[in-house]
């Protein structure tokens, strides 16, 4: 089931409205694959480094057990729910981004609009409607007035914990072991 303010979101964008955060932020369709995955740079050769390919191959696994919702095309950063290898359902899965440099990092907050609006720093009104705001009238709770007391994730392995894991494994293994 998708969560209330995803569904809020994807209305918006589907109208064409734009979204509270940031011009370059898209939501991707259900499926859809976030570009900051692409590895079609690398090289045979650079797949042929031991290191790289249990790198490439962690992280593509990894990757696969989020649900990818958004992604910053000017940032080259991907938003997603982080399932984990327990499979956990949308609306309790901690939200996690995916950075430029193939790093996995969970993010403060109870939902998508709280993770990405602490993640754009936009919090309180400056000069203009903020984020929460924003948030807030379009009828999408935010559990906080402070970004500060946004709630921590806590779930283990973390995405960052589980792409380590998964790496070393590869690595041991030579880099491509299924």
């Amino acid at each position: 089931m998708i969560p209330e303010d995803l569904a809020v979101w994807r209305r918006d964008q589907d109208a064409g409205e734009p979204n509270p955060w940031s011009a370059g932020l898209r939501l991707l369709a259900d499926g859809e694959r976030p570009a900051a995955l692409n590895t079609d740079y690398l090289t045979a050769e650079d797949l042929a480094n031991p290191d790289v390919a249990a790198n490439t191959r962690a992280i593509e696994d990894t990757a696969a057990l989020i649900t990818w919702v958004a992604e910053d095309e000017d940032e080259g950063q991907a938003f997603g729910y982080w399932r984990g290898p327990d499979d956990l359902p949308l609306a309790t899965a901690p939200i996690v981004s995916f950075d430029n440099e193939g790093q996995f990092h969970l993010l403060r907050g109870a939902s998508l609009s709280e993770a990405l609006s602490d993640e754009y720093g936009q919090w309180a009104d400056d000069g203009y409607p903020g984020v929460v705001a924003r948030c807030r009238s379009r009828g999408v709770a935010i559990s906080a007035d402070d970004p500060d007391e946004l709630l921590e994730p806590t779930t283990s392995p973390t995405p960052e914990e589980h792409h380590a894991a998964r790496y070393r494994e590869l690595l041991a293994a030579g880099g491509s072991a299924g």
